[in-house]
């Protein structure tokens, strides 16, 4: 899949660089990658250790001044001497690579290697080979005139037989729930520009990230102002994060977003004042709105659509019980975009049973023995109130 310098990447090498590893880089694998390779790797590994997030390859292409077609040799040969695995997510914007660097290995082990030896003399040559050998053998030990004595290793049988190790795929430094399109929110910038300091990496777990995004579509809030909120929920001494008080400072703050041409991919909070006549909507309501979206996974534009249809039918008012009797019929009936929303909204509302028809009024015990005529005399009730209790009762009243 070719690169291209809008294309991004991320850099995983958590082994670093030692001595050895750039002895052996520099002495054995330049001759065989070139520089071109050799430069890119190096800068991989920096880039590895202070990367925050995705990067645009225009920024490898200059760093290491090369351009694309030789980038992307240098990459093969990476890839061709083990130095480097890529990985490829295909996105509607953009190709995202994922490069994990592996450490050169041991010169010892590389002198060891007919395959990479073979290869080293034919691009050096004889000489630059004795050379380079002299050199990396400097230290060692001389073993001329000692016969090796080492006693073999004898293998059993069950030493022999293959095994099978499974090898987990390669997952994102950071899992921050890319592919939930109820969410809105630039999770590259954020951790981009949000330092550890502010935000350690310890605390970016999926749900801190999941929550984070989905308060921030929510209310309308941009990068920056949850930045900011998401500092004043940590606690570096205990290293926590408080998700309530996250939940408390975005239903307070002021929404960065600007109306568009479709009211209803506002805000579920600006969506809701803005039908409510501007009127500052209330904390319960808000509460009611972090449960569609939170809990019940709807998106911005299921919920405007959910909360006008409710409005409309339910004088103007949000009841929570009501809000998710019909969150939950939606949630059934597989809503997840704002054509099904509009559609599902068409369909006849059934009416809600009048407040009193499923209540029955328990007429007093004097009414009662009025009626069977065992009522102490002095305490007989008015023809009136006795007419006005039995209506009650009835559901007439």
């Amino acid at each position: 899949m070719e690169r291209m310098p809008i294309s991004t990447y991320r850099v995983d090498f958590s082994n670093g660089i030692s001595e050895e590893t750039l002895l052996s880089l520099m002495m054995l694998y330049q001759p065989l990658i070139g520089k071109d390779a050799t430069v890119l790797y190096l800068t991989l590994i920096a880039e590895g250790k202070t990367q925050k997030g995705f990067e645009k390859h225009q920024r490898l292409l200059v760093l290491t001044d090369l351009d694309i077609n030789a980038l992307d040799k240098a990459c093969t040969k990476l890839e061709e001497y083990m130095l480097m695995r890529t990985y490829v997510k295909t996105t509607e914007l953009c190709n995202q690579y994922i490069y994990v660097l592996n450490s050169p290995i041991h010169t010892k082990d590389f002198l060891k290697s007919n395959v990479f030896m073979n290869r080293y003399e034919r691009v050096v040559g004889k000489d630059e080979t004795t050379t380079t050998m002299t050199h990396l053998n400097a230290n060692n030990v001389s073993l001329r005139g000692y016969k090796e004595i080492t006693k073999a290793v004898k293998f059993l049988p069950q030493d022999l037989l293959d095994r099978h190790i499974e090898f987990d795929a390669l997952q994102p430094r950071y899992q921050f729930a890319m592919e939930d399109q109820t969410i809105n929110f630039d999770y590259e910038k954020f951790i981009a520009t949000t330092s550890t300091l502010v935000f350690p990496a310890e605390l970016r777990t999926q749900d801190n990230l999941s929550l984070i995004g989905k308060l921030a579509t929510i209310y309308g809030l941009s990068v920056d102002k949850m930045r900011i909120l998401v500092n004043r929920c940590i606690n570096l001494q205990t290293m926590t994060f408080d998700g309530a008080k996250l939940k408390i400072y975005a239903s307070r703050a002021e929404s960065d977003i600007k109306p568009g041409s479709d009211p209803y991919s506002l805000p579920p909070v600006s969506f809701l004042q803005a039908k409510q006549g501007g009127a500052k909507v209330t904390q319960l309501e808000k509460s009611i709105l972090e449960h569609l979206a939170i809990d019940m996974h709807f998106s911005n534009e299921v919920i405007n659509v959910m909360i006008e249809h409710i409005l409309k039918i339910s004088q103007n008012r949000l009841n929570r019980n009501f809000v998710d009797m019909v969150a939950a019929e939606w949630a059934r009936d597989g809503v997840a975009t704002k054509q099904q929303a509009l559609q599902q909204r068409k369909k006849v509302v059934r009416q809600t049973p009048q407040a009193n028809s499923s209540v029955k009024i328990g007429l007093p015990d004097y009414i009662r023995q009025q009626e069977d005529g065992t009522l102490p005399e002095g305490t007989v009730a008015s023809a009136e109130l006795l007419e006005r209790l039995q209506k009650l009762q009835k559901g007439e009243e």
